[in-house]
This record gives structure tokens, C-alpha cells and sequence, in this order.
């Protein structure tokens, strides 16, 4: 058993406390944290419904943004929606967000118009 642990903390970077009970961090190293390669892309389906309500929701508001603004603002929301979900990599779950990443986007604009001097112009 002592080898069997020994191994995981040697090739994955396991902690062998943490292997035996559970407790502190898993990854002594983190640099030999596994990166997931479902995190590391972009999920396109997301990303575009996370734009097209970006969209929206400025349009709605009646808010105008240049061009790499918006863009910002879409990035910032498909990042608030990954860190909102139990599981990033899981579609249905991010898709199932978007009505909590609409109202979080519309209460910041509101509080933006509350709050005068954010650059924003309106229509």
C-alpha cells in the first residue's frame, strides 16, 4: 500500500496526506495539477448564447458599446457563468444559467445607471 501511494504522489502530485484521510490539499504541487482539457476551450454553443444575451440585454437597456467593449462584457459573463456551475464542463448545466446570468447583467446595468461616470452611454 505504502508503494501504491508512494506512485500517485509521484506521478500525479498527490498529497499522500490527503490520499490516506481525505484532509488538506489534494495537490502538493500545484503544478502538477491536471489541466482539464474541456477548460482549457472555449464551449462555442455557450459562448454565443452568452453573447446573444449580452446582446439583448444592453439593447434592451438601451445601452451602446463599442465593439470590444461588448466583447469584453461577453467574455466577463461567460467567465461569471463557468464559475457559477458545479461541473464547467457540462453544457446543459451552463445552459441552465442563463436566466441567473441575465438577471445578474441586468441589476449591474441598473446599478451602473444608479451610479453615474461608468462611460457607458445610452441611445
Amino acid at each position: 500500500m505504502a508503494s501504491t501511494l508512494s506512485a500517485y504522489a509521484d506521478k500525479f502530485g498527490v498529497s499522500s496526506r490527503w490520499l490516506l484521510t481525505g484532509e488538506g490539499e489534494m495537490f502538493a504541487d500545484a503544478v502538477k495539477i491536471p489541466a482539464s482539457q474541456d477548460l482549457r476551450k472555449i464551449n462555442l454553443s455557450v459562448f454565443s448564447q452568452v453573447g446573444l444575451l449580452v446582446i439583448k440585454v444592453y439593447k434592451d437597456e438601451s445601452v451602446k458599446l463599442p465593439a470590444d467593449v461588448l466583447l469584453h462584457e461577453q467574455a466577463s459573463a461567460y467567465n461569471a457563468l463557468i464559475e457559477r456551475a458545479e461541473n464547467p464542463s457540462d453544457t446543459e448545466e451552463l445552459l441552465s444559467l442563463i436566466p441567473w446570468l441575465e438577471a445578474r447583467l441586468r441589476k449591474s446595468l441598473k446599478a451602473t445607471t444608479v451610479a453615474p461616470g461608468t462611460g457607458k452611454k445610452h441611445a
